[in-house]
């Protein structure tokens, strides 16, 4: 799949439901704000509002049905994560839930995706958002 291509097709179409889109994965963990399998989405995000959008596994069209949203102010702590191939950027809440949300790196065709991760929370930090506390570094 195209991702750029992909993403100009959404947008033409209308279907693109906020700004700074991310091809993202998210897993069912603990954090108890995400309870599905583990399945492919386009996050986005608009007026203090993540947008996911879910993408079908083999045909990679849009399921509607599966999207939710998140509002960014419900998180008060951030932390990343770095793997071999991936990011994790886990958002943790005021209640000690959180989400992590994965996403791949170090091409060119993840390029987008990596630096509107960083721009929404980039956004989210001007509305309070702060790093986690404590530094954990990830070992691969």
């Amino acid at each position: 799949m195209d991702r750029k291509s992909y993403l100009f097709n959404l947008r033409q179409n209308g279907l693109l439901k906020g700004q700074k889109p991310c091809f993202i994965t998210l897993k069912q963990n603990y954090g108890k704000i995400y309870n599905g399998g583990t399945a492919d989405y386009i996050m986005s995000y608009r007026d203090g509002v993540l947008y996911f959008q879910k993408i079908s596994f083999f045909l990679k069209r849009l399921q509607p049905k599966e999207d939710f949203t998140i509002h960014t102010d419900r998180f008060i702590e951030y932390k990343f994560t770095d793997k071999t191939f991936m990011t994790i950027l886990s958002l943790y809440d005021k209640e000690n839930k959180f989400i992590e949300i994965y996403y791949q790196k170090g091409t060119i065709e993840t390029a987008s995706t990596e630096d509107n991760i960083q721009r929404i929370v980039d956004i989210m930090k001007e509305h309070g958002l702060k790093e986690e506390s404590i530094n954990e570094e990830g070992n691969d």
